[in-house]
């Protein structure tokens, strides 16, 4: 299957279950600084988009129960170091920087229902 750049408002919508809708809407705002999309609000849905990335989103679904998964979405970095601090600061636990091979570099968080997040910086 092929890809094509011709989806519409978004390209990819990242789905994240939750079991706090309005606890995790304020955990995503104030820990990552995603910005809510409320023409998209429904009592099991919040969307955000992330500031001067097109075509993305990440979706809050409203779920009764939280399966952690193998899938991480991962937030591409210019500089890991400084946004793993930056997490740091605002109360986020954040695992050490690896160098998973060809100049890679990851580190992962989880959200408040450990939903694993990671941020990654390229060579």
């Amino acid at each position: 299957m092929t890809l094509k750049n011709s989806f519409g408002e978004y390209s990819f919508v990242s789905k994240v279950d939750v079991t706090n809708l309005e606890a995790s809407v304020e955990w995503y705002k104030d820990k990552l600084g995603l910005v809510p999309e409320s023409k998209y609000d429904t009592p099991n849905w919040r969307q955000f988009s992330i500031p001067d990335i097109g075509r993305f989103a990440i979706g809050l679904n409203l779920s009764n129960s939280v399966k952690t998964g193998s899938a991480v979405s991962t937030f591409v970095v210019d500089n890991i170091v400084a946004a793993r601090q930056n997490l740091i600061e605002k109360g986020v636990e954040v695992g050490p920087i690896t160098d998973v091979g060809h100049g890679v570099q990851l580190s992962v968080f989880k959200d408040i229902d450990g939903n694993l997040l990671g941020l990654r910086q390229n060579p």
